[in-house]
């Protein structure tokens, strides 16, 4: 990683993704929808001379696999980040298996184009977290699937990949880390997500660090390297948490709609899969008592 100065002139950066990518929750306020997202401030910190931000709201791997990479193809961009999955858990759907084979065709298509990749590891979703034990095994149990798709894809990748775990690179801010909705990372979480992002760039081939896993180092890095205390001084300052009242108005007004719409999708296939979970458990309890009554 060097200072833009000593960049390649003209350096591309092109962002596949959902959401998190597009930047719902690098902002504060309720009536503010998003700001600029991780994908945006690594552009900033690495001195992109032109970066597009091709992530929509609600893309599933299958639409990174589709329109967004195509889209980027056609930018040659030098790096490309993906960070994907979450909508994927949050379908009644779900099969990790769809997932890997897109990764694989998304991961290995900007690969061969030359394009170094930035995959990231989707971390617990904040929000199920606070649900009830048999919902937080069954959503664990999804996201460490994508995440053991991303391991695989970034291992056999024909090119440079680096992955970041985004659990631990937002960890150390704690509560702050994350969005109102407790799904998005807040404007201190893009931001640290950034910074993992960049400070693995940089890292020595193969080596493992505690912001993420480098399974090879990128072709963005070069000789001069420059400090994490330079990297943050490249990023505009994380605006305060939001208030009790931006929160509760944030609730009503984008909160519970959302939590309506996502609903009508999601929870029929949480409830079988939490079936599918308890059920194998339950065989294994009752077998035991049938035998000690014969």
């Amino acid at each position: 990683m060097t200072p833009p100065a000593g960049r390649e002139r003209g350096f591309r950066l092109a962002a596949l993704g959902d959401s998190i990518t597009v930047g719902v929750g690098d902002t504060v306020g309720a009536d503010a929808v998003h700001g600029p997202g991780w994908a945006a401030h690594l552009a900033t910190v690495l001195g992109a001379e032109t970066f597009a931000n091709l992530a929509t709201e609600g893309a599933r791997s299958r639409d990174v696999a589709g329109t967004q990479l195509a889209a980027a193809l056609a930018l040659r961009p030098h790096l490309a980040t993906v960070l994907v999955g979450g909508n994927d858990v949050l379908r009644s759907d779900f099969d990790a298996r769809h997932t890997l084979a897109d990764l694989h065709r998304s991961v290995g298509e900007l690969c061969r184009a030359g394009t170094d990749v930035v995959l990231v590891l989707l971390p617990a979703i904040g929000l199920f977290e606070l649900g009830p034990r048999l919902v937080r095994r069954v959503m664990r149990r999804r996201v460490a699937s994508i995440n053991a798709a991303v391991e695989e894809v970034a291992g056999s990748a024909p090119g440079r990949v680096v992955v970041v775990d985004a659990a631990r690179a937002i960890e150390p801010a704690g509560s702050r880390a994350w969005h109102i909705d407790r799904v998005h990372p807040s404007p201190l979480g893009h931001r640290a997500l950034a910074l993992a992002a960049a400070a693995a760039l940089s890292a020595s081939p193969g080596t493992v660090d505690e912001n993420g896993v480098v399974h090879a180092t990128s072709s963005v890095t070069n000789t001069t390297p420059f400090s994490a205390a330079e990297a943050r001084g490249r990023l505009p300052e994380a605006p305060e948490p939001p208030s009790v009242w931006e929160r509760l108005v944030w609730l009503v007004q984008a909160g519970l709609p959302w939590c309506v719409r996502r609903g009508r999708d999601f929870l029929p296939g949480l409830l079988r899969a939490v079936v599918h979970d308890v059920k194998p458990r339950m065989t294994r309890r009752t077998r035991p008592a049938a035998a000690s009554r014969r």
